[in-house]
């Protein structure tokens, strides 16, 4: 429980650590110059869509826009994206947005952002590359992007900003050094402590020690594994473990969840190409992505590691198929290997699952592991045996980012509340004080001056819930509805009226989807029509004639019955015609 956590905080008060969350305090305003404004607008109390602005009296700059996989409570929704009133209230200070590397959970939200708000995007090659292919798909143009390297600073306003090179599952990956009127800040991004990262792709300790020697005013660091003991693993120690996969399998293998782990991929490829076999990446994203990322030098595989089954066949003991994910790869269906030929999953086939199931997926993972050895295939969890994200610090490397910073305030992001409340206990562990800590909302923002951090005012920072093409014209009334029909069905009742006399020329008829099988429930059907007539003789009886009274009395009178008799309320659909 939070409550528990609150109480249990060393050396603070729960009042105190309330008030630094936003529950408290005075509603201040920007003004002078030597200020500046902290505004989370995603990624606090929740996994992804992240989003921070850092603002003065005359600038904003953004830190990342990314989206959220829906909750299973938003029933139809595809994503979902950050509230981005505030910004578009206050576009003329917008000077540009800083990513800080390529995953979905930091620039998926870019392109809805790009088409209400013109403005440049900075980050390095790989960042660049897959937001390019983001603003494509869209149909937006790449003009806005633009490139910027690790140490290479650059100026957005009154800001001064300089990238520096951190560990994560993805290339590129940046955290993000803010100047500001009352020193620096950094943002850390995702990011984590590997000693021996592929392709040298290590967090730059030097410059981070660098800037702690200097001053850093304020840390916002990555809170996704703060609840984690220790170390995080290396993304070397799964080499290993593929090998001795490869190395067993007699038949076809498939590998499932690559997703967000570039690096994985490229250690499957060369296993798979040291033992003679070719790799298949059945799934576009994932080679473009791998092209992207061979072109910019940041992976490296001979290009016969590969084959196409549209252009050459390849005995299923020599293949290694990769998907992303189980929504690509169902036992029943198959697997899309081509993008449009569909291939079973049979006996022999041996599936390895490299990555932990998502939040809220654990069921339907383990319910297709299931029909997978139903079909006879061998299936190796040993991958996932990281029961955690892989690429975000656990919490020695946290204590570690922040003794190499010393910052003078603190702010944890990206995590749920939990993750945030530990990763607090952790600063206080390692000495910032408890009222330089602040963990607080999306919406609620922290000012800042050269010798105070207070609490500001409350800004807009909702969900956006994006469905098909609807950007935010799904609210919490549609949910409800949606809710209630998976729930507990719908019934159609049809009517015919003569307006003139008032009388019923034809039905009522019922139409039943979700609620009862009518062939089996005639009888409850026949007195639910009873009840509808006796409603409409009520409204005849009572002379009323506005078509929305007629339908309240109507749904009042059947919603009742249908309560009483099946302790079910379907969404009632009254449809009256007239003659």
């Amino acid at each position: 429980m939070v409550s528990e956590g609150l109480e249990s905080l060393p050396g603070r008060s729960r009042e105190s650590f309330l008030y630094n969350r936003g529950l408290g305090g005075m509603l201040l305003t920007v003004g002078t110059k030597n200020k500046f404004t902290l505004i989370p607008l995603g990624g606090l109390g929740e996994r992804g869509k992240n989003m921070m602005v850092l603002e003065t009296d005359r600038d904003i700059v953004v830190i990342d826009c990314g989206l959220m996989n829906p909750e299973e409570e938003l029933l139809g929704i595809d994503f979902v994206i950050p509230d981005v009133s505030y910004l578009l209230e206050n576009r003329d200070k917008v000077r540009g947005i800083i990513l800080t590397h390529g995953h979905d959970g930091h620039i998926g939200a870019l392109p809805y952002l790009l088409k209400q708000l013109s403005i440049p995007v900075f980050g390095t090659d790989m960042t660049l590359g897959v937001a390019a292919m983001k603003l494509r798909e869209a149909g937006l143009s790449t003009e806005v992007l633009r490139r910027v390297n690790p140490g290479e600073r650059f100026s957005l306003g009154t800001f001064k900003v300089e990238p520096v090179s951190v560990s994560h599952t993805l290339p590129g990956a940046v955290a993000v050094v803010v100047s500001t009127p009352c020193g620096r800040v950094l943002h850390t991004g995702d990011f984590h402590f590997d000693q021996t990262p592929p392709n040298n792709n290590f967090t730059d300790i030097h410059r981070l020690a660098e800037l702690g020697r200097e001053g850093v005013f304020l840390l916002l660091s990555d809170s996704t594994n703060s609840e984690v003991p220790e170390f995080s693993p290396s993304e070397k120690e799964n080499i290993g473990a593929i090998r001795n996969i490869l190395r067993s399998a007699k038949g076809r293998v498939i590998m499932i969840g690559y997703g967000a782990n570039l690096y994985r991929l490229e250690q499957a490829v060369a296993a798979a190409a040291d033992m003679g076999r070719r790799t298949n990446v059945a799934w576009p994203e994932g080679r473009e992505l791998l092209n992207l990322a061979q072109q910019m030098g940041h992976l490296s595989f001979p290009e016969e590691s590969f084959f196409d089954p549209r252009n050459e066949q390849v005995a299923p003991e020599e293949q290694v198929i990769v998907v992303p994910d189980f929504e690509t790869l169902e036992p029943v269906a198959g697997i899309r290997a081509d993008g449009r030929t569909t291939v079973p999953v049979q006996a022999g086939d041996t599936v390895v699952l490299v990555a932990s199931p998502g939040p809220g997926s654990e069921k339907r993972v383990a319910r297709n592991i299931d029909n997978l050895f139903k079909v006879g295939a061998e299936v190796y969890p040993e991958l996932t045996s990281w029961p955690h994200p892989f690429g975000h610090a656990s919490r020695e490397e946290l204590k570690l980012m922040l003794n190499l910073v010393q910052p003078r305030y603190f702010v944890p992001i990206h995590g749920e509340f939990r993750t945030l409340v530990w990763h607090a206990r952790i600063a206080q562990q390692v000495g910032i004080p408890e009222e330089n800590i602040f963990v607080v909302e999306n919406g609620t923002s922290i000012e800042f001056t050269p010798d105070k951090a207070r609490l500001g005012n409350r800004i807009t920072a909702g969900k956006v819930l994006v469905d098909g093409l609807g950007v935010g014209d799904v609210g919490n009334i549609v949910l409800r509805d949606r809710k209630q029909l998976s729930q507990d069905g719908i019934l159609i009742v049809v009517v015919t009226l003569d307006k003139q006399k008032g009388q019923v020329v034809a039905g009522p008829d019922i139409v039943s989807r979700g609620f009862v099988y009518v062939r089996e429930a005639e009888e409850l059907l026949e007195e639910a029509k009873d009840k509808v007539r006796q409603a409409l003789e009520k409204c005849e009886t009572s002379r009323a004639t506005e078509w929305a009274t007629i339908k309240s009395q109507v749904r009042d009178t059947l919603g009742k019955f249908l309560f009483e008799r099946t302790r079910r309320r379907p969404m009632i659909l009254p449809i009256i015609m007239e003659i």
